[in-house]
C-alpha cells in the first residue's frame, strides 16, 4: 500500500500521470484506491475511487480489481491528516516483481527474500552514493 498525502483535495497532476505512466508500462498495477480529506472544520470525507477519481484529480487511472483498502487502513490515515488536506491510499501490485519471480522459477530457481527498504533510506543512500560517500 502507499499513503500519498497533500495540502488541499487535488494532487499534482504530475504526480497523477507519473502514477499513470508506471501502470501504462506494466510495472505496476493498481488493485484499489480510495481518497480521504479532512475538511477545513476537521470532518473527515472518505471516497471510493469510482466516485471520487475525477474529483481528486485521477481521471483516466484505471483500477484492476477493488476493495482492498479497509476500515484500518482508513483510520490510521484518518488520525494523522491534517485539516485542509486530502490523502489517497493506494493498494498495489509491482507487476514487473511477479513477472521476474516466474521467470525465475521457471528456471527453477525461487526468490528467497523480498525486503521493502524505506524511501527515507534509500534517499539517504543514494545521496551518498552521489556525493562519493559509502552508504
Amino acid at each position: 500500500m502507499l499513503i500519498l498525502t497533500y495540502p488541499g483535495d487535488r494532487i499534482d497532476p504530475l504526480a497523477v500521470e507519473a502514477l499513470r505512466g508506471v501502470v501504462d508500462m506494466g510495472d505496476v498495477t493498481l488493485l484499489d484506491i480510495v481518497f480521504a480529506a479532512r475538511e477545513a472544520n476537521g470532518d473527515l470525507r472518505v471516497v471510493e475511487f469510482d466516485e471520487g477519481a475525477d474529483e481528486f484529480g485521477f481521471t483516466g487511472v484505471e483500477l484492476a480489481e477493488g476493495d482492498l483498502v479497509n476500515d484500518e487502513d482508513i483510520a490510521v490515515v484518518a488520525e494523522a491528516l491534517s485539516p485542509g488536506h486530502a490523502a489517497v491510499l493506494i493498494a498495489y501490485e509491482n507487476t514487473w516483481v511477479r513477472r521476474v519471480a516466474d521467470a525465475i522459477r521457471d528456471g527453477g530457481g525461487q526468490v528467497a527474500l523480498h525486503v521493502l527498504i524505506p524511501s527515507e533510506a534509500a534517499d539517504d543512500a543514494l545521496r551518498a552514493t552521489d556525493q562519493g560517500e559509502r552508504p
